[in-house]
């Protein structure tokens, strides 16, 4: 501050005889050319002279425009780094793109991601930019390392000349380095380091600036992580459900068969007590079947969907070919079934997997079947609309209350007046139909009112015009 003030003055001292000189030139001119102008006039006119002198070299402050020119490019990298970080989920882009950004924003030779391992106690270089070096050969043992047991105690290291003994990434061309923990609260996750080439050495001040853009990226590593873990859980699940349901059909599947063999007599003549006794069996297994057979759905549902079974199927002659498994219970329920095509049946054509479709389809109407009374009326509709096709399944039947809707997609739910029109259920049919509309990249709507029926539809991503 105090250079920069003796700055002002040499330089106002340098320009204050040449203005004081000019006005007071200019003060005698027009005081002989009009009379009327009065000397205090002319004082005046230099008094706001040499203020003006004094406003407009304050103004021109250069040290103070250059120091706010590095502060707003500062931000401005702090805003490009957090933009482009949070487009992504995925742990390992959002890493790579925060070390990318970092190096091209802020002008520093190189920028890394370590992240603290608990199983190992290991700090371990997860992404890297402008260093060529192999992150996944990089780690550090914190317990050893001064400077990395600081980090995790949520202080900055700034370090000049930097030996690669305690930062084995660097290279000979890197001259000094700043890192910045990274934390969560009270919990550190890591630390966001950068190099300064030879030449361009790293300075205290900008420990700060680092720090901002530390804290902010641990941000969009928490979410990621997050999503990570949750897909790494789901996929343990759906690993679950194919196993169990696996597992499960050999024994059922014996089951049945001895209970069949018993009931046609094969054995012997049963008494009615016996025959009774192994009917109720045979439904419980029966119903122990169509849960196990759901749990296989699901989890391939859940399962990625190559684009190897990707193929152009045209929804309506899918609906069609469903809709005549369901005719018979129909027909019994006095129910009218009713379909709705569009007359170009090419714009109702998708991409997806046959049995995935034919899934979506044969649940919904299943329900609306199984839970619309006596008389009433299924309506199924197929209509494009831009680059959609929607396909609804209406009905009038008992419909949900409102107070469960939320729950509707859960596995193994069912809504309690469901419960008391069909005590056999498993309340996976609508699970399977939600994952199952996501994996083809669609979306699902319901739409109910308890007493008055249910409206599923379905909108799922339509091949060409």
């Amino acid at each position: 501050m105090k250079k920069q003030a003796l700055r002002i003055e040499k330089l106002w001292l340098a320009l204050l005889p040449i203005w004081v000189s000019s006005l007071v030139y200019l003060a005698i001119v027009l005081r002989h050319t009009s009379a009327s102008l009065p000397l205090t006039l002319a004082t005046m006119i230099c008094v706001g002279g040499i203020s003006l002198v004094q406003g407009l070299l304050i103004a021109f402050d250069l040290p103070r425009i250059k120091r706010t020119g590095r502060r707003a490019r500062a931000l401005e990298a702090i805003y490009e780094v957090i933009h482009k970080a949070g487009g992504s989920l995925d742990l390992q882009e959002v890493l790579d793109t925060v070390t990318g950004i970092t190096v091209e924003v802020t002008g520093v030779r190189g920028c890394s991601i370590k992240l603290w391992d608990t199983d190992s106690g290991t700090m371990r270089v997860r992404s890297m930019a402008g260093i060529a070096r192999e992150a996944a050969d990089l780690s550090i043992d914190v317990a050893e390392n001064i400077y990395h047991r600081s980090l995790m105690e949520g202080n900055a290291v700034l370090v000049v000349d930097a030996l690669e003994e305690d930062f084995p990434e660097v290279d000979d061309e890197t001259e000094s380095l700043i890192c910045v923990p990274l934390r969560r609260e009270k919990h550190i996750l890591g630390a966001l380091c950068v190099y300064g080439q030879r030449g361009q050495s790293l300075s205290q001040e900008m420990i700060s600036l680092f720090s901002i853009l530390g804290d902010l990226v641990t941000l969009s590593i928490a979410n990621a992580s997050v999503y990570e873990n949750l897909k790494r859980l789901d996929e343990a699940k759906t690993w679950f459900l194919l196993k169990a349901s696996h597992e499960l059909r050999s024994p059922l599947s014996t089951i049945q068969s001895i209970v069949r063999t018993l009931t046609q007599g094969f054995l012997g003549k049963l008494r009615a007590p016996q025959r009774e006794m192994l009917e109720r069996i045979e439904v419980r297994a029966q119903a122990l079947s169509n849960s196990v057979s759901d749990l296989l759905v699901l989890a391939k549902s859940r399962a990625e969907l190559s684009t190897s079974e990707l193929e152009k199927i045209n929804f309506c002659t899918l609906l069609g070919e469903n809709v005549q498994f369901f005719q018979s219970l129909a027909e019994e329920k006095e129910i009218t079934l009713e379909v709705r095509c569009p007359s170009n049946l090419n714009a109702a054509i998708v991409y997806g997997r046959r049995e995935g479709l034919q899934t979506i389809v044969s649940n919904l109407l299943s329900n609306a079947v199984k839970y619309t009374p006596k008389g009433g009326k299924v309506c199924m509709k197929m209509s494009p609309e831009e680059d959609k096709v929607i396909f609804e399944v209406s009905d009038t039947g008992i419909g949900i209350p409102e107070s469960e809707q939320d729950k509707l997609f859960s596995e193994f739910f069912r809504a309690e007046n469901a419960k008391k029109l069909a005590e056999i259920g498993t309340g996976l049919g609508l699970s399977i139909v939600k994952s199952t509309v996501e994996q083809h990249g669609g979306t699902l709507e319901v739409q109910s009112r308890e007493g008055e029926g249910s409206t599923f539809r379905v909108l799922l991503n339509r091949v060409g015009k």
